[in-house]
């Protein structure tokens, strides 16, 4: 009934604010119309009580019945207020206007009293003043006409005001009904609640364990069915944790030994690699050492070589001048015999020529004192020729002499010359294997370079192995240090494969007041 109520009363002030336009509006007209302000005295005497009873908030049915008088006096009034104006026919049109808008209070009776007031205006003022109904007169079957719309309008809006006043009151009902079932089901959320409340209470001292670390607490009591699956996943949670936690703190266990090993040999492996690092920089460091000695020797055996090559020139050019001195000699010793030969004619010369002066002697001893004068010539000349061989002889002995020493000479430089093609020849194979060192010990510095090379490429990877040794010492000190705290952090829970204490169990409230 509240809302039916509420829709009367919205009803009624639509209703009144037709009634101060209605009022208004015959107030306008009373400026053109010819019946002076009587129309406006009406209006507002109609519209009085209805419109106080509205303002003090009232909608009890004589307020409705007082409003729907109202709404149906003021098309009388209009059509009082216009009487004799062309307007009038379409002034009735208001009271249909005036039947539809008492629909608004759903309510029959405010309808069918307009509708009777509506009708007896008609006929009374049709028989005794038909100038405020009609123009030209009475008109009995029009009032018949308006009678039977009237008729057929009210009883549509009486069939509609029913059906609206019916259709609020089942929603009052529905509405009564579905406040009972709020109360019901308030009843039932208070149960539920204090049901949950007791679930959560169960649960949230399982969850202060938790936080507390205590992983092998269980919920034994049952819940409400409608919670049990709740418990049923929480223990079963409980359970996964405590075995997760179980598994990382053996897992923790297993990290921190792994990782102490590791330190281990990483710290080991760190001194070795920095060992490692200084034997090879050593090697690095000789190696140069060597390359740049081999370069130097290299260097000096090229040296060498240009200075072989030129005592080897030198040499064959001494051997060239020994074979001209060997040439020479052996002309000198091919003069010498010519002179020899030369020397024994004048020795054979003189030899002649003595005997011939010996003759001449004989001769000039036989002529006597004619042949002093001869004999004193032949004596020079005999003696002149034994000056002559004896010279020849000297010279034939000086060229003997000559002769041998030219020999021994020729023997000696011929001597020098094999030694001197034996030196060149020697000269020729040291400058050989002399030139081989060199190259060779050319090849051996690019070699001794790439391996240089080879070792600072060792030393750099070295270096950067060792400090790749270093970051993971580093790492493994630090996976130690956090495998530690890790084991600290697990070290807090209580799980249940430690023995040391019974596990617990939560009794849920509404268990304990069962």
């Amino acid at each position: 009934m509240d809302e039916l109520l509420a829709v009367r009363r919205n009803g009624l002030r639509l209703l009144a604010a037709v009634c101060v336009l209605a009022i208004l509006a015959i107030g306008v007209g009373t400026a053109m119309a010819s019946t002076g302000v009587l129309p406006l005295l009406l209006a507002a005497a109609v519209g009085a009580i209805p419109l106080a009873l509205v303002a003090q908030g009232r909608a009890d049915a004589g307020t409705r019945l007082a409003m729907g008088s109202a709404v149906a006096a003021f098309p009388m009034i209009l059509l009082y207020q216009w009487s004799g104006q062309p307007y009038m026919v379409d002034i009735h049109m208001t009271f249909f206007a005036a039947l539809a808008m008492l629909a608004a209070m759903a309510d029959w009776r405010p309808v069918i009293l307009a509708a009777a007031l509506t009708a007896v205006h008609h006929l009374l003022a049709n028989f005794l003043a038909p100038g405020i109904v009609w123009t030209g007169g009475p008109a009995f079957f029009r009032v018949l006409f308006h009678t039977v719309v009237v008729v057929a309008e009210t009883g549509a809006l009486v069939v509609l005001c029913e059906q609206v006043a019916r259709h609020i009151q089942h929603q009052g009902e529905i509405r009564a009904q579905a406040e009972r079932a709020e109360a019901v089901a308030a009843a039932d959320r208070s149960r539920a609640a204090s049901e949950q409340n007791d679930v959560i209470g169960a649960i949230a001292s399982r969850l202060e364990a938790l936080a507390r670390g205590d992983l092998a607490l269980r919920i034994t009591e049952p819940f409400p069915p409608a919670y049990e699956a709740l418990r049923t996943s929480f223990n079963k949670a409980a359970a996964d944790l405590d075995q997760l936690l179980g598994r990382v703190t053996a897992a923790a266990h297993q990290i921190a030994t792994g990782s102490s090993e590791i330190r281990s040999a990483s710290d080991d492996l760190a001194r070795r690699t920095e060992a490692q690092a200084s034997a090879i920089a050593a090697n690095s460091e000789a190696t140069t050492t060597l390359a740049s000695g081999i370069r130097t020797t290299a260097a000096r055996a090229e040296a060498v070589s240009r200075t072989t090559a030129e005592a080897q020139a030198n040499a064959a050019t001494g051997g060239a001048v020994v074979e001209r001195a060997i040439a020479a000699m052996t002309a000198i010793e091919q003069s010498s015999s010519e002179i020899a030969q030369i020397v024994s004619i004048i020795d054979g010369i003189a030899f002649q020529t003595n005997l011939l002066a010996l003759n001449a002697g004989v001769e000039a001893a036989r002529a006597g004192e004619a042949g002093k004068g001869f004999a004193v010539v032949a004596t020079e000349v005999r003696a002149l020729a034994q000056r002559s061989a004896d010279a020849a002889q000297e010279i034939k002995d000086l060229i003997g002499a000559s002769s041998a020493q030219v020999g021994t000479g020729v023997e000696l430089v011929g001597e020098t010359g094999t030694v001197l093609r034996t030196i060149v020849e020697r000269v020729s194979e040291i400058s050989g294997a002399i030139s081989s060192i060199a190259s060779e010990s050319a090849g051996q510095v690019e070699a001794l370079g790439s391996v240089g090379a080879s070792f600072n490429r060792i030393d750099q990877v070295t270096q950067q192995n060792a400090a790749m040794v270093e970051e993971s010492n580093a790492a493994a000190h630090s996976l130690l240090r956090e495998a530690e705290t890790l084991q600290d952090l697990v070290a807090r829970f209580r799980l249940s494969g430690d023995r040391q204490a019974p596990v617990p169990t939560v009794t849920p409230a509404f268990s304990r007041a069962a």
